[in-house]
């Protein structure tokens, strides 16, 4: 009896010193995650990745370490949206309309023109409505998304002619990803899409696969798009928000403290995103006009007025939630 007192008084007293060792062995365990992009090496989304990166590995000591992979070299956006799903991809830079394919109601934020402007797209990334889509995406297809404020400039029109009105664009071959919102916005428009993978778009236009693109603007000096088809129109047609997500095992296989500097840094690099973005464009403005890029305004409300036909009908046949596009309209 004796004997075994004492061996239960040795456990016990053993016990803690064991939890320390396993904390203090957990504490210097290191993690890799990969993260995937469309994106080419020097876009200000890939450096502002990089960026990120970097903070990681600075505020984990080294314990947490981001491998970027941008350009698509781990394939396609709808492969990579699949991929983080399932756990092959780690995480993710994307833009927001990626994830329509998976959750309904992302369409109605790809329908062209669905922002009156930068200050109505903002508060919608704020309010219930986006939070409740960010718990869609979680509960569909088990990724998390980080941060949404990777907000860029718009997406504009890249064409070979000049475009002035929609008669400019009917029926021209039109660039779309494997996105079928994008696919209901430039059917409506008049063009005739053809599907393209963002990597492979400036081949596209320059063999005349496809007339016209379109894009983030503050992504055209790193595409180059405009050598291949140097006018650039404002239409401004999609406000652009790129996300950092992570498949959702992954982020919960982190400690605590990790998943809290990875989710800080992720927010801070989209800061520092949008104020590169800013700060660089005027001068990769001057750099592309140089080069021949010819950068025109454009009144959209033509434009508009062919997409209207397109909203009730999508709507109608449950392409997003009924009334849906009209809380957004009603976002103050």
């Amino acid at each position: 009896m004796k004997r075994f007192t004492a061996l239960i008084c040795v456990m016990v007293l053993c016990l803690p010193l064991a939890l320390f060792a396993a904390g203090a062995q957990e504490s210097q365990k290191t993690y890799e995650l990969t993260i995937a992009s469309l994106e080419p090496i020097g876009a200000p989304t890939t450096v502002s990745v990089e960026y990120m990166a970097k903070l990681v590995e600075e505020r984990s000591n080294g314990r947490l370490k981001i491998n970027p992979n941008p350009a698509g070299v781990l394939g396609t956006g709808l492969q990579i949206m699949e991929g983080v799903s399932i756990g092959t991809i780690d995480m993710i830079s994307m833009v927001l309309e990626w994830y329509a394919p998976f959750v309904k109601d992302i369409n109605v934020y790809v329908m062209g023109f669905t922002f009156r402007n930068d200050d109505h797209f903002r508060k919608f990334l704020e309010s219930p409505i986006f939070k409740g889509m960010e718990k869609q995406v979680l509960d569909t297809i088990g990724v998390r998304m980080l941060a949404s404020n990777w907000i860029g400039l718009p997406r504009v029109l890249v064409s070979k002619k000049p475009v002035a009105t929609p008669a400019d664009i009917a029926n021209i071959k039109m660039r779309v990803p494997e996105i079928e919102t994008y696919l209901k916005v430039w059917k409506g428009l008049g063009t005739s899409p053809t599907r393209v993978a963002w990597a492979e778009v400036y081949l596209a236009l320059k063999t005349g696969t496809v007339d016209a693109a379109e894009g983030p603007l503050d992504q055209m000096y790193a595409t180059k798009f405009y050598e291949a088809a140097p006018f650039i129109t404002l239409t401004n047609h999609l406000q652009q928000a790129f996300t950092i997500a992570i498949n959702d095992t992954a982020y919960t296989s982190l400690p605590a403290d990790l998943q809290k500097i990875l989710a800080d840094a992720s927010i801070e690099a989209g800061e520092y995103f949008q104020k590169l973005i800013r700060d660089e464009f005027e001068t990769n403005k001057a750099k592309m006009v140089a080069e021949g890029a010819i950068i025109r305004e454009v009144d959209t409300v033509p434009f508009q007025k062919l997409l209207e036909p397109v909203i009730r009908e999508s709507e109608a046949t449950g392409f997003w939630s009924n009334g849906l596009y009209q809380k957004i309209q009603d976002i103050k």
